[in-house]
């Protein structure tokens, strides 16, 4: 069972963009302050590419203040943004609080985009639907749902941005399981060693909007505090100043690993009975939106989901004999929380994800597993859609295993999974899902003949549409029960031929 770690109070900044329905979207960003765009129609670097905090997002007390895009009927080049505060924010009962600045309004229509702040951790985007009351220049006011058509207008955003240390926050959920400090983190500049997890060849490297900052997990393997959205972060090295390693090193979270195998599972001539090593995992959040001008008011494409690198340092031992399981449902390992605003212009898109990493280990028959072997890979869930299409389900998977000769014997199998349930949301409104599990299997047998014996890892991986996704504008039948799955078992090792499985 997935455990959530979302609703994080977090002292920072509500970021955030009010948009008059009377208006408009097409010219959120238009006029003499559109931002800079590449040669792809994204953002260029700067204070209002996606990734960056404007320079006018400073925090403003406890009160979140925010920073309000509103574009008026006549656009003047001393630009188009004013500042209103999130007092308040019942998204259940659907009601708001705001505090405009001297001498602006709030109007029904209005459309309202915060980043992460204490009265709404995890961001907002409502718009208002009416205007109840004002008390000391606050205006109170009724929600209802918006979707990024009527935030973004006209934009295009394609970003995969890994999570910086101070964006993820980590939970250990068993005895056993620790947060590993790499060393050197502080500096900055320690490059990942060759082959070692979370830099696997052949996996792509996301450059992470920004700069990485240094990581602040310790062996506690407790990490609480997300960096406050409006704020700058702390200085870090620069990406050109980093070798594509160093990168990757900066944004891997890596748990050690220790953890019990069930009761009968006995000890090797090798090693007590155990399953240990490491879980190293890069993620990275993917947000795409893309609408051009026209009639049409839903956007040509977009995405959401989560990716990443991952390496897992095997080191399953026990003995069997008769089954052993540690149950039908997965023990949980450790629960991560990692949030992101992509900043386009001065409008925050909060995508958060939440990750629980589970293992299984089952056994039927009597069997030795001896194994030492290191995976690495790289995956990705989510969904996509384009007019032509419809949603589609996101799911890429690559994976590669290798290490010393395994001692496998007996007549049986033995399988040690790690698993991740992902889940990533939009404001913490909408989302997708995604299961990877990767997995060690030795299988014996006597048989009439000679002993054979194979040592096999794998994949699978499942996508699923948990919500209908209006917050894109678009509507879709949930496809829960929809089977979206990718598999892929080889060999390692063997001897001999083994009965069908």
């Amino acid at each position: 069972m997935a455990v959530s770690w979302r609703r994080i109070a977090v002292p920072a900044a509500a970021v955030g963009v009010l948009v008059p329905a009377a208006l408009g979207t097409h010219a959120l960003l238009s006029g003499p302050d559109k931002p800079r765009t590449s040669s792809a129609g994204t953002p260029a670097a700067g204070p209002t590419a996606p990734g960056a905090v404007p320079d006018d997002a400073q925090a403003s007390g406890p009160e979140g203040g925010a920073a309000v895009a509103r574009p008026s009927d006549a656009p003047s080049p001393s630009g188009n943004s004013v500042s209103v505060q999130l007092s308040s924010y019942d998204a259940h009962r659907k009601q708001a609080e705001l505090k405009p600045s001297a001498d602006k309004t709030v109007r029904s229509g209005d459309v309202i985009a915060a980043a992460p702040n204490r009265h709404a951790p995890s961001g907002a985007l409502f718009k208002v639907r009416k205007v109840t009351g004002s008390h000391d220049g606050k205006v109170r006011v009724t929600t209802a749902p918006a979707t990024l058509s009527e935030l973004l207008g006209d934009q295009k955003v394609d970003q995969r941005t890994a999570l910086r240390p101070g964006e993820i926050s980590v939970k250990p959920l068993s005895s056993g399981v620790t947060v590993q400090k790499r060393p050197g983190a502080d500096s900055g500049g320690t490059a990942s060693p060759s082959g070692e997890p979370g830099t696997p060849s052949g996996s792509p490297d996301a450059t992470a909007s920004g700069s990485p900052s240094p990581s602040a997990s310790d062996s506690s393997g407790v990490r609480t505090q997300l960096v406050p959205s409006g704020t700058r972060p702390a200085p870090a090295p620069s990406d050109s100043t980093l070798s594509p390693e160093a990168r990757k090193a900066l944004t891997t979270l890596r748990l050690g690993l220790d953890v019990p195998l069930p009761k009968g599972v006995q000890a090797t001539a090798k090693s007590p009975a155990r399953l240990s090593g490491e879980v190293s995992f890069r993620p990275e959040l993917i947000f795409q939106y893309e609408k051009r001008g026209g009639l049409n008011l839903l956007p040509q494409r977009a995405a959401i989901g989560l990716g990443g690198s991952y390496g897992y340092g095997w080191q399953v031992h026990g003995k069997v004999r008769g089954k052993a399981d540690t149950g039908q449902v997965a023990v949980p390992i450790a629960a991560v929380t990692g949030r992101h605003v992509f900043w386009v212009g001065p409008v925050p898109v909060v995508v958060s994800t939440e990750v629980t990493f589970t293992y299984r280990f089952t056994a039927d028959g009597r069997i030795v597993l001896d194994a030492d072997q290191r995976t690495s890979g790289s995956f990705a869930v989510g969904a996509k859609y384009d007019r032509g299409n419809g949603w589609q389900p996101l799911h890429e998977a690559r994976q590669q295993t290798k290490g010393s000769a395994p001692r496998v014997e007996g007549a049986a199998s033995a399988t040690a999974r790690i698993g991740a349930r992902a889940e990533v949301f939009l404001y913490d409104t909408a989302g997708v899902g995604g299961d990877l599990s990767v997995h060690l299997t030795g299988r014996a047998a006597t048989g009439g003949g000679a002993p054979a014996w194979a040592l096999s890892a794998g994949y699978d991986l499942k996508t699923e549409l948990m919500l209908q996704l209006k917050i894109f504008g678009i509507q879709i039948a949930d496809l829960r029960t929809t089977p979206f799955a990718l598999h892929d078992e080889r060999k390692l090792f063997g001897r001999g031929k083994l009965p069908a499985a």
